[in-house]
């Protein structure tokens, strides 16, 4: 049966694609004033005899266009013609043009516009991929205008082989997203994380975006730091037309929205994503200060006035989500140039609560049932404000030259509230009661200025870019205290918890800044040589890259506490007080009340930078129905780290020279299907964070996360291939199977410490992956005009991926062996569109699975913590009224399917959560939405 239905699937598919189709330029054209439609218009092709008049609906198509860059003219009485030039048209691609004509008062003229070839569209990104020469996978503006994805994480999971960690990380083919490399516009995207090497997509509204594209296996012109993918993000640039877009939104979250919610005090910029209450007050205590300070020196209880007592949880009502934007384009001639840009301004606040249940083990004995450490049930309280400001530029000077300046710019902040309740069974076996209050700013700024420049009638090809990053984040007084329920007195009460000493997670306020920058420059050259056949010339490619990235982080710990040798009695008053009572200013007293010390350690501030030099030379040669590609590039580092410990200077400096050949081959069985494969070696370096000898706590998972400075450079051997067929215009199907060897691959690992969690980095001996992946794109109307039938179209996307690490001969474990952290083993997208243009309706429906995998590997004492399978179903309906107003509604993770962690109890490398034990659990509750915008054109 599953053989007949293979064969069956197999000829539906190659029988839809047995004739290939040549380009076309289609579209409407309209009086300008009126917006009436104009029948009989002439449109030609300038320098061809091809051309064709309007119909009754004013709509035109003119067909088999070979591929190439063209001249089209369209003209009629009483009409200024109209002339669009560099119109690019592309095999199997229909070129869209909808055209406006002005009536001719007597100024006589031609109106002449630079046509700029459609990236954005889903038949596009089908094209793009299929031209690409190595494995790609990607999704357009066009199919995320039909969801209610809010920024390019969400968007990311309908791409093949794309998995979303915490709502904004992304994995690609299952591999933990520190083997990642991101691209913003062709230039490198900074970590925005301070703890691990990642890019928060989050950062990026979706509406901002053009087209993301991910590329999965290496080839020379691309960087050569990734193992999952390279991620490029383009955003939108040149309009095709003037325009104004207001819009709005308003999102209602289950159990959020309309409910009590709590949270300290905060600033008046909150609602602008940054801080200005918060920070240390200038005239407080340096640490070197604090630290010389006696045990009862004035200085401590003065320091302990001057810090700001905000303890005080306010309860409010949460508010709806809201989201606001503005943007608009524009062109502009300028003596023969063209002049466009696209502005964006967009601003987003959300609220969201949920309860999380959060478990800790002893060590658990084979054989033996699993012991609690604790049990603790966390009342979340989050509120994030975003503002994000796009503005790209194009200056066109010809059609062979053209500029690009691009800017993107986002700020975020956070504010956190968590009111832990449960049982420490060892040391607060009556009850618990922890506080943690926590605010977080990001600052996040990436620009490029880029040219690209054809010569000899674009046989030759100079494209350069220049990129800049900037990042700052800062963590302003991180409060945490703990408390236990002591059973003195009638009724017993909670007792604040003061350490003998600094502690991260008793009265310890954390102050974290960090600084990113980065520098980046690129040039690409590109040489066309004829070939036998048309449009297949063979290509040298050859360039070279710098970048350079440094970064500055420092930190301070605050912890107060009440001296021993002080009279017992007030501290006995003071930590049965109310917290936002205890620590009142007046509290703090040299006699008989709080004092600070200081709890920085010389790990808590490092300084690191990393500068790569890359050069490639490779090229393209075509030869009968296989097209070869390939050559080699090579990358050299140069990664430095400064730090101290308590036994002196902690310096890394690591200098790595790696050559990273590619080679990549097209088997074309006809003009709408091939074969792609090919090989190519890249590596992986580690992150700032991750030779850093820092150790912050997570509140959020009771652990601590401490840096490696010994970590080495992961080398990895990549072997792809696929099949790939393309029935119809913007339509696919491929079939696919990759082979990862990886040498050293790094991996997020837990430490033996006692009383807490402590999670590192580590490189293990080497690793494997392989896996098989399916895509399939299809539009119903190919096959059925039955009404509504052929309004449909569907996305599916699925991949099965193994690994296997090695541990070494030396490991104290019963097996070496064990699946690479962060690999999941299955991912499986899947989407149902239905698009009616003539009621500019819109409707679909997304779907998104991924398999269990290990969020940190375990050790002989403590087993592997593994993050469990989650589904998620997502609606969006949309109409259009008149080309201008639209109206979104969409219900976000309808399911609302739990976040589950669970510990491998039993250590035998799989999850039974009737015999394993569950570490965090919460529900984040579904999001129904809806938005409205207004475009002026």
């Amino acid at each position: 049966m599953k053989k007949n239905l293979c064969l069956l699937l197999l000829t539906f598919f190659f029988a839809l694609g047995l004739q290939a189709q040549s380009g076309s330029i289609r579209g409407v054209v309209s009086d300008a004033a009126s917006g009436e439609t104009i029948i009989g218009a002439n449109v030609r092709l300038e320098g061809t005899s091809l051309g064709v008049a309007t119909g009754l609906d004013g709509d035109f198509e003119i067909t088999r266009v070979e591929p190439g860059s063209y001249t089209l003219v369209i003209s009629f009485i009483s009409y200024k013609s109209i002339r669009f030039e560099d119109i690019q048209v592309v095999a199997e691609k229909a070129t869209v043009l909808n055209v406006k004509l002005e009536e001719d008062l007597g100024d006589l003229g031609e109106v002449v516009v630079m046509a700029t070839r459609e990236t954005g569209s889903n038949v596009a990104i089908v094209s793009e991929i299929r031209k690409s020469l190595q494995v790609v996978s990607g999704i357009s503006a066009d199919q995320i205008k039909l969801s209610q994805d809010g920024n390019a994480a969400q968007v990311m999971k309908r791409v093949s082989g794309v998995t979303i960690v915490d709502n904004k990380f992304v994995r690609v083919r299952g591999v933990d997203d520190r083997y990642n490399v991101v691209m913003i516009n062709n230039a490198i995207a900074p970590s925005t994380q301070v703890d691990k090497r990642t890019f928060s997509f989050d950062l990026i509204p979706s509406e901002n975006l053009d087209r993301m594209m991910i590329y999965k296996s290496p080839s020379p012109e691309v960087p050569g730091d990734f193992a999952g993918g390279l991620v490029k993000v383009f955003t939108k640039n040149a309009p095709d037309e003037d325009f104004i877009n207001f819009g709005m939104g308003v999102g209602f979250r289950n159990g959020t929205s309309l409910q009590d919610y709590k949270q300290t005090r905060g600033s008046k910029t909150d609602v602008l994503g940054f801080d200005t209450s918060r920070d240390l007050p200038k005239n407080f205590p340096t640490t070197d200060q604090l630290l010389n300070a006696s045990g009862g020196s004035p200085l401590r209880a003065e320091a302990g006035r001057l810090l700001d007592n905000n303890y005080g949880v306010n309860t409010s009502t949460a508010l709806p989500n809201l989201s606001s934007g503005l943007s608009f384009g524009k062109n502009w001639s300028l003596g023969g140039k063209r002049l466009s840009t696209v502005t964006s301004f967009t601003w987003a606040q959300n609220q969201q609560y949920y309860q999380a249940e959060r478990n800790r083990y002893f060590f658990p004995v084979p054989g033996a049932i699993t012991e609690k450490r604790d049990e603790y049930f966390d009342d979340y309280y989050s509120k994030s404000n975003e503002v994000g400001i796009m503005s790209n530029w194009l200056l066109r000077l010809n059609k062979d030259n053209k500029i690009e300046f691009r800017n993107l710019f986002n700020q975020t902040g956070l504010n956190e509230t968590v009111l832990r309740e449960g049982k420490d069974f060892v040391q607060r076996t009556e009850g618990a009661r922890d506080y943690a209050f926590r605010y977080e700013s990001k600052l996040i700024y990436s620009g490029q200025l880029e040219g690209t420049h054809f010569f000899n009638d674009e046989q030759t090809k100079l494209n350069w870019v220049l990129g800049g990053n900037y990042m700052y984040q800062e963590e302003p007084d991180f409060r945490r205290l703990r408390s236990y329920f002591s059973t003195e007195g009638s009724e017993g009460q909670y007792v604040i918890n003061d350490p003998p000493a600094s502690s991260p997670q008793d009265l310890g306020r954390f102050y974290g800044y960090l600084k990113d920058y980065g520098i980046s420059n690129g040039v690409n050259f590109e040489k066309k040589f004829k070939g036998v056949e048309k449009d297949r010339p063979r290509i040298l490619r050859a360039g070279y890259l710098v970048d350079y990235k440094a970064r500055n982080f420092n930190a301070r710990y605050i912890t107060t506490y009440y001296p021993g040798f002080h009279e017992t009695g007030s501290k006995e008053n003071l930590i049965r007080l109310p917290i936002d009572q205890s620590f009142a200013p007046e509290n703090y007293r040299n006699n008989d009340g709080w004092l600070i010390q200081e709890g920085t350690r010389p790990t808590d501030s490092y300084d690191a930078s990393t500068l790569v030099s890359a050069g490639y030379i490779g090229g393209v040669y075509p030869l009968g129905a296989f097209n070869f590609s390939g050559g080699v590039r090579t990358e050299y580092s140069i990664q430095q780290l400064d730090s101290r410990n308590d036994g002196g200077l902690v310096r890394v400096d690591k200098r790595e020279l790696a050559v990273l050949p590619s080679f990549n081959m097209d088997y074309n069985i006809n003009k709408k299907s091939l074969i792609r494969g090919g090989y190519g070696k890249t590596l992986n370096r580690p992150e700032f964070r991750e030779f850093a000898p820092f150790l912050y706590y997570s509140f959020e998972y009771l652990a601590g996360f401490f840096g490696n400075p010994n970590l080495e450079m992961a080398r990895i051997d990549n072997f792809d291939l696929r099949y790939e067929f393309y029935p119809n215009e913007g339509e696919t199907f491929s079939f696919g199977a990759f082979y990862k060897f990886f040498d050293k691959p790094i991996e997020t690992v837990q430490q033996n410490v006692t009383e807490q969690l402590q999670f590192t980095y580590a490189n293990a001996v080497d690793a494997r992956v392989y896996g098989v992946e399916l895509e399939a794109r299809k539009a119903f109307s190919s096959f059925t005009s039955a009404p509504f039938v052929r309004d449909l179209s569907f996305n599916i996307n699925a991949s099965l991926i193994w690994s296997e690490v090695f541990l070494g001969d030396d490991v104290s474990f019963q097996d070496s062996r064990r699946a690479l952290q962060g690999q999941s083993p299955y991912v499986v997208n899947a989407a149902l569109y239905y698009i009616n243009p003539n009621s500019n309706v819109q409707i679909s429906a997304a779907y998104n699975v991924t398999g269990p995998r290990i969020f940190v590997a375990g050790n002989a004492n403590n087993p592997e913590i593994y993050e469990m399978p989650r589904q998620a179903i997502d609606l969006t309906v949309s109409k259009t009224f008149r080309d201008r107003t639209t109206f979104k509604f969409g219900v976000q993770d309808l399911l609302n399917f739990q976040y589950r962690f669970y510990q491998d109890s039993n250590f035998d490398r799989k999850i039974d959560t009737k015999v394993d034990d569950p570490m965090y659990l919460w529900k984040k509750g579904s999001l129904f939405s809806a938005s409205l915008s207004y475009r002026i054109k």
